[in-house]
């Protein structure tokens, strides 16, 4: 089989791969590896455009890597503006090759490509929806051929689809949040709430766990929006979102969702029940206070739950809701636990 038929067949098989279901980190790890074997690479890096910080982030990098290089790098970034080829690449939308033998190669990709032990390199740019969203980098050692024009055409084409699978993965995900997520506040809704809750009762044989479930109910809701607009309501709403992130955000294994219009809940799990009353009387106590026109009622119920239990049967959320009513009615100004209200 020829060059031209194996190079055909390659990328076929990439868009086969790529059609499946990947999140984002699996749909590159299984590009970067694939476009390496395919273009006899030592290397292939896949990196993301950081606009705010004019840089692209490199999210992987496969294949024999240099001393410095992880496969998965916390802090691995480029400058756009100061690099002309990464620049005209993602900019411009060209496709480089530099070699440390080609008097012509830039000093800084020499420098880079020394640094990493390799003797020459391609880039180019992955444009998903029309607009340049990373880099795709390749190199080959010291020695080997210098990426020519078969390599070129077929990375461009690789890069095409990789770039179409990464736009149906992004909007998959934008999917996936709009499903589990409001869009006012950005915290989970009710359906996501149900989904992280299974996973918080899904407790290990022989094990228990503490869970506490907060319910906190804001009050006037609808007088602000009679009154002041939705867009003020709106803005009340964002308030509390905002208080109960920050309050709950220091437990190690939280949960804040906005279950309805001036409805949220909370769960917390292996945390004592004094550091979640605690937690919630400080929303309690801010919204009280400046910036919010009216305060919030708040129930707190807790158990510890063991392996198979049902939550509807524990009948957890149902306690902390009855003490957020029992809290309005009152009209107190910090939460109530179920256990201390009585009958």
């Amino acid at each position: 089989m020829g060059a031209a038929a194996l190079g055909l067949q390659s990328l076929a098989s990439m868009a086969h791969l790529l059609m499946r279901p990947h999140d984002l980190d699996d749909l590159l790890a299984v590009a970067a590896e694939h476009a390496c074997e395919a273009l006899g690479a030592a290397t292939v890096s896949i990196s993301r455009i950081d606009a705010p910080a004019d840089v692209v982030r490199t999210m992987i990098n496969v294949g024999d890597l240099g001393p410095d290089e992880e496969r998965w790098p916390a802090s691995e970034s480029y400058p756009i503006a100061s690099d002309e080829r990464l620049r005209s690449a993602m900019h411009e939308l060209r496709t480089w090759v530099d070699s440390v033998d080609d008097p012509d190669c830039a000093p800084h990709e020499r420098e880079l490509l020394e640094r990493l032990g390799k003797g020459c390199s391609l880039a180019t740019a992955i444009v998903v929806d029309g607009h340049a969203w990373g880099e795709f980098y390749a190199t080959r050692h010291r020695g080997e051929t210098v990426f020519g024009d078969d390599a070129i055409a077929y990375s461009q084409v690789l890069v095409a689809i990789l770039a179409s699978a990464i736009s149906r993965t992004l909007r998959e995900a934008e999917l996936q949040e709009l499903a589990f997520h409001d869009p006012l506040t950005g915290l989970l809704n009710r359906r996501g709430l149900d989904a992280e809750a299974a996973e918080m009762f899904e407790v290990p044989a022989g094990a228990t766990r503490d869970v506490a479930v907060v319910m906190v109910d804001i009050n006037g809701l609808k007088g602000i929006n009679d009154s002041a607009g939705h867009a003020h309501g709106d803005e009340q709403i964002r308030l509390v979102a905002t208080s109960l992130g920050q309050a709950f955000g220091g437990f190690g294994s939280s949960v804040v969702a906005r279950v309805g219009g001036d409805e949220f809940t909370v769960l917390v799990a292996d945390q004592p029940v004094q550091s979640v009353l605690d937690a919630t009387n400080v929303v309690c106590g801010q919204m009280g206070s400046a910036g919010a026109d009216f305060g919030v009622s708040a129930g707190v119920a807790a158990a510890s739950i063991t392996s198979g239990a049902d939550v509807r049967t524990i009948g957890l959320f149902a306690a902390a809701d009855r003490a957020q009513y029992v809290a309005k009615r009152a009209g107190a100004t910090s939460a109530l636990l179920y256990d201390d209200i009585g009958d």
